[in-house]
């Protein structure tokens, strides 16, 4: 675990999902996004520039949409609204653990 809370992996469904905190300067994603799911790779990339609980549930999100596209609901994982519901939930109960 890192010190801001993020993992540098997980695992899901027996598959390591690599979490990577890219600089601004190796972002390929767009200057609009700040988290991506890359199911190809298994692997959740977020750019630096973002910190504390904002990253957090940044991982969060990008967590959700593995988890979903890995269960078989795809579909789902295109549903932004949910998948950002979920994932605020998700932060939520990780982060008031005792």
């Amino acid at each position: 675990m890192r010190t801001d809370g993020i993992p540098k992996q997980f695992q899901l469904f027996s598959h390591t999902i690599v979490v990577k905190i890219v600089t601004p300067k190796k972002w390929k994603h767009g200057k609009n996004n700040v988290g991506i799911w890359i199911p190809d790779k298994y692997r959740i990339e977020i750019i630096s520039s973002v910190k504390g609980s904002n990253r957090q549930q940044i991982w969060a999100h990008e967590a959700i949409h593995a988890i979903l596209d890995l269960a078989g609901y795809e579909n789902l994982s295109y549903d932004e609204v949910l998948v950002d519901r979920l994932a605020h939930l998700l932060a939520q109960m990780l982060t008031t653990m005792e």
